[in-house]
Parts: structure tokens; sequence; C-alpha cells
């Protein structure tokens, strides 16, 4: 069974907006996805990957961000485990890009992505979003669809310096992104570990562990605080900022090489298993005379 609720103009994965963006607001729009989250047993529209099963997202016509279509087909994974997205030429001679999205929140910890493509080689029109969303918004948290991002993207502006953010919705306030640029060819990791206190982001290079990039964003009373799991899920896409042509109308594609989730511990949870250890020692070491 599918649910969807289709989202406005992404200023945030799936935030529903009715005003027009003028140019430096889409330049920096925290755009990265959809808002669907997918229940029920894996069915032929599911993939795995990085040992997890993984939704691929399919429209009967063009949804938000974009408004893109979304064609499942377009979500692959080869021989060797890697996830491939694409963005291609459809039937009806529009274009279609990928997403796929996990079953259920994973909540507080670490999410890593490898993402193998190097990124600043992306054309301005193509974002590639590794975020959090929830499609049930909570009007009463600061981020009501609790949405983290990683977006690669120049949001149509080919003379921007920058070409990635860190941001949490609504990303308009202020400290609630990071833009800076990843160059090179090299592939890159990214990590986000969210707790209850704080969302802190790394990027670095996956060949030599060199630190690209990194940002924390802590609650305040500023800010309001960092939004506890609900029904969020993370989700990779690819798509076209506006619906835009990409680069000399040609396919576009992006490999991820890896995706994996360290849960958090919790607080004292390190302690208590020394104290077991500890306790069974004490216990063997007692039958012994």
């Amino acid at each position: 069974i599918m649910i969807r609720v289709a989202c406005g103009h992404p200023l945030g994965n799936g935030a529903m907006l009715t005003t027009a963006l003028d140019a430096q607001a889409s330049q920096g729009a925290a755009a990265a996805a959809s808002s669907s989250s997918t229940v029920g047993a894996a069915s032929s529209s599911d993939l795995s990957f990085s040992e997890r099963l993984w939704h691929r997202r399919t429209s009967a016509g063009v949804e938000e961000p974009g408004p893109n279509h979304w064609d499942g087909s377009l979500a692959t994974v080869d021989e060797q485990g890697k996830l491939h997205l694409t963005i291609s030429r459809n039937a009806q001679g529009g274009w279609s890009c990928a997403e796929v999205l996990l079953p259920s929140s994973l909540g507080y910890g670490t999410y890593t992505v490898q993402v193998s493509s190097p990124i600043n080689s992306l054309h301005e029109n193509v974002v590639l979003g590794l975020f959090t969303y929830a499609d049930d918004a909570q009007s009463e948290l600061s981020n009501p669809h609790r949405e983290f991002d990683v977006e690669v993207a120049k949001w149509g502006v080919a003379s921007d310096t920058t070409n990635t953010q860190y941001a949490v919705q609504p990303y308009q306030l202020p400290g609630q992104r990071l833009l800076f640029t990843v160059a090179g060819q090299d592939s890159t990791m990214h990590t986000m570990t969210w707790s209850p206190s704080s969302v802190s982001w790394t990027s670095t290079s996956a060949s030599s562990g060199a630190v690209l990039q990194s940002w924390s964003f802590e609650s305040s009373p500023e800010v309001g605080a960092v939004p506890p799991p609900g029904s969020e899920v993370f989700h990779i896409n690819l798509w076209l900022f506006e619906a835009s042509l990409p680069q000399d109308h040609a396919d576009v594609e992006v490999v991820i090489d890896a995706f994996s989730f360290t849960p958090l511990k919790a607080p004292g949870q390190k302690l208590l298993s020394l104290q077991r250890l500890r306790r069974r020692r004490g216990q063997r070491s007692a039958s012994f005379p």
C-alpha cells in the first residue's frame, strides 16, 4: 500500500509553499525531496541496498520537488551492490527522476552515505538529496517534518561557487544551514548524527579520510528544540531543480556505494555494560576458591 502526500514547491523536503521564490532563495533552497512514505510487505517496487529494504518512488504524473515525474525503474542496484539513481528521458518526451526511501524510522543515531560519483561534476540543474523526512507534519515542532538534509546542488545557478549544503528545516531561519564547496573528483562520505539535543554533519574524502566540512546544530531558545524521532524515514533522491533540462539533454547518473546506520547509545548504556561485565567476572571468580 502506498501513501503519498503531494507537496508544493520544495524549500525543504516536501514543505508546502504558496509564494514564488526569487533567484537568491532558489539558489539556496533546501529542497531535497518528496513527501512520501510506504508501508507494507516487500514488492516489485522495492530493492535491497546495503542490507536494507528500500521503496522506490513512482508517480502517475508530475510531483514535487521540481515538479518532476518519478520512475521507480530508475533506481537500481548493480552486481557490486551499488545503488544507481538516474534521470532519464521518458516516453512522453519529458524527464523522469529517481528516489528511494526506507520503510520505517531509524531514529537517533548516525546515518552515513558514501557517494561514488564526484559530486562537483553535477550540472547546476541537478539535485542530489540525502535526508530524513516525515509526511505528517507536527505544527508544534520547530521542524514539523523532522527534516535534516545533505543536499548537493547549485539550484540552477551555474556561477554559484558552492555546491553542497547541510540544512535543518526551516532553512530560512538564521543558523539553520551551511553552504560549502566540495571540489575534486574523489568519492565522498557524508555522515549525519541525530541526538536529542543536536544534529551534526561531517563530509570526508572516501579515499583519504580528509575532512571536507563539518557542522553542528544545537537546540536553543532562539531556534527551538531538535525534534525527537517520529514517522520520518531516510530518503535518497536525484532530481531536476524546477524541472529544468539536464546538461546537453543527456541522462544523469549518480552512484551510491553504501548506506549505514549506527543507533545512538542511550546515556549510561556503556557504563551499564561495563558494570554487568564486572559482575559476571566477579561471579566467575567466586565459583573458583
